[in-house]
């Protein structure tokens, strides 16, 4: 039984990290799964993981969390995107789940805040492109983090258990 449990831990973790590219997995919940199974179900009683294992990994969930919008948003500004193209961007990956994954969540907000820059906001094409960029590349270095911070905390339970 205890191999089994292992398999799905092991499984929850690496279905956590596909939830990076493919936001229909809940990524931390799926990470806080495993953590949670092996605490209450593979460890021995009372000698679960430390709680300063626990609180550090509240702390690299809330940076999980923040990780999609305040590096979209930071790229996009950095692009030269108004506030509007941030709030396009986050739309975009959110309806880019749906439309066409995985490729609809790097398309979409490109397009949405191209055109929000250039009929909001009333930018060149150039400028706009260049705010669309930078939401590419909000996505992709957000992905870069999560993915940091993921194998973080998975590394730090296997040194914590």
């Amino acid at each position: 039984m205890e191999i089994f449990l292992w398999v799905v831990v092991v499984l929850l973790f690496l279905l956590s990290i596909a939830g990076i590219f493919l936001p229909v997995l809940p990524d931390t919940i799926l990470l806080w799964g495993g953590f949670l199974l092996y605490h209450f179900f593979i460890a021995d009683p009372g000698a679960g993981l430390p709680a300063s294992f626990w609180w550090g990994m509240v702390v690299l969930s809330i940076l999980l969390y923040g990780a999609d919008l305040l590096t979209n948003m930071y790229f996009v500004k950095k692009y030269g995107g108004s506030k509007w193209s941030s709030i396009a961007a986050a739309a975009g990956i959110i309806l880019g789940i749906f439309v066409f994954p995985p490729f609809g969540m790097l398309i979409l907000p490109f397009v949405f805040v191209v055109l929000v820059e250039l009929m909001v906001q009333k930018q060149s094409m150039e400028r706009a492109v260049k705010a669309g960029v930078g939401s590419l590349i909000g996505f992709l270095g957000s992905a870069v983090v999560k993915v940091i911070l993921q194998v973080t905390m998975i590394i730090w339970f296997f040194i914590a258990r």
